[in-house]
């Protein structure tokens, strides 16, 4: 794991994600963006990805600022991110894996 840098804002908004290689809307995985900073984000998804990983991130819900009537700064609504890491959890049962996205194209 990479050290945080930077101010992390704390967020729930639901995002899909897809690999950068693909073409095709079936290949959609599905989680919640947790927090962000200018570097890179902390998502929970629903599927493991390998290290290295390329994927194409966007928010799938109202933006922050729609929600809020204010300017979220640095809130990213579609992304380019490498997967840093991933690490599984689970909650009553279910299982997902909490995930740490670096920005690729600041």
């Amino acid at each position: 794991m990479e050290n945080r840098h930077g101010n992390r804002y704390e967020i729930e908004q639901p995002i899909a994600c897809m690999f950068f290689t693909t073409n095709s809307y079936s290949d959609m995985f599905y989680g919640k963006m947790k927090n962000y900073c200018d570097l890179g984000m902390y998502v929970e998804l629903q599927t493991c990805f390998k290290d290295g990983t390329i994927l194409i991130v966007r928010s799938t819900g109202s933006s922050p600022e729609c929600l809020s009537g204010k300017s979220v700064e640095g809130f990213r609504s579609i992304s380019l991110v490498e997967v840093k890491w991933t690490k599984p959890l689970s909650d009553n049962g279910n299982i997902f894996y909490g995930t740490g996205l670096k920005y690729l194209i600041i």
